[in-house]
């Protein structure tokens, strides 16, 4: 089956996944992959399957055939402990950046899980910067830096939305988050591990970016992926208000 996008704008483009693609540029961008959560868990006395970096590459693998993207850029948290590179960190990395690099060009983001990963980028020669800016769009994880009136994609909110029915069950989903009038895409995280954040509930998520807004995410448009067609939901300040309202 070929995998169809849904255009937020003229520039970009957004899959089903967590991916988007800079049209212009023809530049794939995913963020928050977290590889080598699992051991980073196992430290703290949780095992689960170590099967995320595997289900990440398939994901990407298709989509890169299916659209031919120039290049692939991993907008930060590109792996998950903080402290140092794990053994299963360095070996998901390198062979996600092995295989993959096959197929298109990678680049990297840092984000504010990424220490030490410049080491093991840095045998593979792939490019590890602060941020990009790719056809006049700025591309940063969104843990740091200042805030600008240009479009923008980021990461790092892992942003989801719980969506309840009139007799008070829910599911909650990940959700890309775009605003029409910054032009401001916030990515959903790519990682199976790291759970998303109900950015309707959790009003901090208002300022879990300098990047944002000064009205933080009140006037970002979710936008959920089901079954591969794109359901996009009024603004998170109006979602937010029908939910206090019950």
């Amino acid at each position: 089956m070929t995998i169809k996008g849904y255009r937020v704008n003229d520039e970009m483009e957004l899959y089903p996944g967590g991916a988007v693609l800079l049209t212009s540029e023809n530049v794939l961008i995913v963020a928050d992959l977290h590889l080598g959560c699992e051991a980073a868990l196992e430290y703290e006395g949780l095992s689960i399957p170590r099967v995320q970096t595997r289900k990440i590459k398939q994901y990407l693998r298709r989509t890169i055939e299916q659209i031919s993207p120039r290049r692939l850029v991993i907008a930060g948290d590109f792996k998950h402990n903080f402290a140092r590179n794990l053994v299963q960190e360095w070996n998901d990395v390198s062979r996600f950046v092995a295989e993959l690099r096959e197929l298109v060009p990678i680049e990297a983001v840092r984000g504010n899980h990424d220490n030490y990963l410049g080491i093991i980028l840095s045998e593979y020669g792939v490019p590890f910067r602060k941020e990009l800016l790719i056809g006049g769009i700025r591309v940063a994880h969104g843990h740091s830096g200042d805030r600008r009136r240009c479009p923008s994609v980021i990461g790092h909110i892992h942003p989801s939305i719980r969506i309840r029915d009139k007799v008070g069950a829910s599911v909650k989903d990940v959700c890309f988050l775009y605003d029409p009038g910054s032009e401001m895409l916030v990515l959903p995280a790519l990682s199976l591990v790291a759970s998303g954040l109900d950015v309707v509930r959790n009003v901090d998520s208002d300022r879990a970016s300098p990047l944002l807004p000064e009205t933080g995410l009140s006037s970002f448009l979710p936008i959920v992926f089901a079954q591969e067609k794109p359901l996009r939901f009024p603004p998170i300040g109006r979602l937010r208000e029908l939910d206090q309202q019950g």
